[in-house]
């Protein structure tokens, strides 16, 4: 099973999508921005199972402790992967303690031949054999190619509650509808959203495949500001699980502060193989009263595991605790004030020459690691804010009191608001996974794209100075001081 699944999908990235005729094009090296959907078309499918049909596992009885509720918008490559994931939390299912139900959207070559874009929502039922999984599970990856074919979801048949071809997963209106039905039908003390599929940090490109949950047939995606709404609609939830590339952000973390308790994710390039939702399942089942914390922390590790275990070049996952966000930003605000006071632009200019930086253009997987770190716009925090504090000279008061916050805020970032971080091996741009600490920021890049931050602003969906983080926390200035922005 191991070496299937190595050997098929899971040398592919979150961050873009990937053509392939055969196993041997998902090596990291042939991946691409194409889509894989050349022979994916409209086409009518066989009536839904009805709706209010309720799979007997998932049914509503005295309430339970915890609901996982996972969006998946997986019409390109990273179907394989979904499908994939799906049939594996199947060996759990839903118990009397946790209800899990999923929706995911699938290009499905159905029997009679019609292949649609279907918008399966799951209410998952009681668990299968695990063995009859695996066995399933090799045949799917033995003769996967183009479009799902159903009899792959066979082992889910009776969890399937609703079909629907050609929806908008891009549309956060219609992220927010399966969230809201699936509190009220499967209602729960506790909650875990997971979010599958690509992801860009807070880079909102104009709206052609950028973003959050981007439909890759649509070329919709929820923006940062729908994001907000999106959380906003859905109601307050525990654990936050982006597995979406570059999503660890501080402006991400930013936007749903008023929503969510931990949020699980990577300011890198994520690659296919995810997290292990199975082994949380059965920690969900085991130990209910886990705190949030400690259940982010064990996604987490379990997406580092899981990238050992496959052989891959680095990965790395943290858990940030949301209500840590108003002491971090007051302390980013001192450093910010007193190092624009210190006003030492040699350090400041060491810190963005050499910081740890992620590859939110995806640029790795068609050019260079160097290319791809000179052009970043997002960096780890902390790293930046060492090497600031590094080289700052000691002889002036200010210059002493800059340091001295300097290490109060990475005190903070690495003992207060990151509760756990796990890593192995480089990023994609070349940089040791040891020397980040969790969360991610913009940074200026080494060389600017298009000659200068006005011009690539004409390339955004919503302008970065505009966010909820820039608008309420000094590092506008900061950027806009570094800039030279009026």
């Amino acid at each position: 099973m191991k070496k299937i699944i190595t050997t098929f999908i899971f040398s592919v990235f979150f961050a873009v999508g990937a053509k392939a005729e055969n196993f041997s094009d998902f090596a990291l090296e042939n991946i691409n921005y194409a889509d894989m959907t050349e022979d994916i078309f409209s086409g009518n499918i066989p009536e839904p199972v009805p709706a209010d049909r309720v799979p007997t596992a998932a049914r509503r009885s005295e309430l339970k402790e915890w609901t996982v509720m996972v969006y998946s918008n997986s019409k390109d490559n990273l179907r394989y992967a979904q499908v994939w994931q799906m049939l594996d939390m199947k060996k759990i299912g839903s118990t009397n303690k946790v209800n899990v139900v999923i929706e995911a959207g699938i290009p499905i070559r159905y029997a009679e031949g019609v292949v649609s874009t279907t918008t399966v929502r799951i209410a998952l039922g009681e668990g299968a054999n695990p063995e009859d999984i695996d066995r399933h599970l090799k045949e799917f990856f033995e003769n996967a190619r183009g479009a799902i074919d159903y009899s792959a979801l066979r082992p889910l048949a009776m969890d399937i509650v609703r079909r629907k071809k050609n929806e908008d997963m891009g549309d956060w209106r219609n992220i927010a509808a399966f969230t809201k039905w699936a509190k009220t039908k499967y209602p729960a003390k506790r909650y875990v959203f997971i979010i599958y599929g690509h992801g860009t940090g807070f880079f909102d490109q104009k709206k052609k495949n950028k973003g959050i949950s981007i439909d890759t047939q649509t070329g919709n995606y929820v923006t940062l500001p729908e994001f907000s709404s999106l959380m906003k609609a859905t109601g307050k939830v525990d654990v936050l699980v982006l597995q979406s590339c570059l999503m660890q952000m501080a402006e991400v973390a930013y936007q749903v502060k008023d929503y969510v308790d931990v949020m699980v994710g990577s300011s890198e390039l994520m690659w296919s193989v995810g997290y292990d939702f199975t082994m949380m399942l059965d920690a969900l089942n085991s130990y209910p009263n886990i705190s949030n914390e400690n259940l982010g922390k064990l996604l987490a590790d379990s997406y580092v595991d899981r990238a050992e275990a496959y052989k891959l070049s680095g990965g790395h996952a943290s858990v940030i605790s949301i209500s840590k966000l108003q002491g971090f930003v007051y302390r980013l605000d001192d450093w910010v004030i007193s190092t624009m006071d210190a006003d030492d632009k040699k350090s400041i200019d060491e810190g963005i020459k050499k910081a740890i930086r992620f590859d939110i253009f995806g640029i790795t997987t068609s050019s260079t690691s160097a290319l791809a770190r000179r052009l970043s716009i997002a960096g780890d925090l902390y790293d930046f804010v060492d090497i600031v504090t590094k080289n700052l000279p000691q002889d002036l008061p200010k210059h002493r009191r800059a340091r001295q916050k300097g290490l109060e805020l990475m005190d903070y970032i690495s003992n207060e608001l990151v509760y756990s971080y796990n890593y192995t091996g480089k990023s994609n741009t070349g940089y040791d996974f040891s020397r980040a600490h969790g969360i991610s920021i913009h940074l200026p890049p080494v060389q600017m794209i298009l000659g200068s931050m006005e011009a690539f602003e004409k390339h955004f969906e919503t302008l970065y100075w505009d966010l909820p983080f820039a608008r309420e926390s000094k590092w506008s200035d900061f950027l806009n001081w570094i800039y030279k922005r009026k």
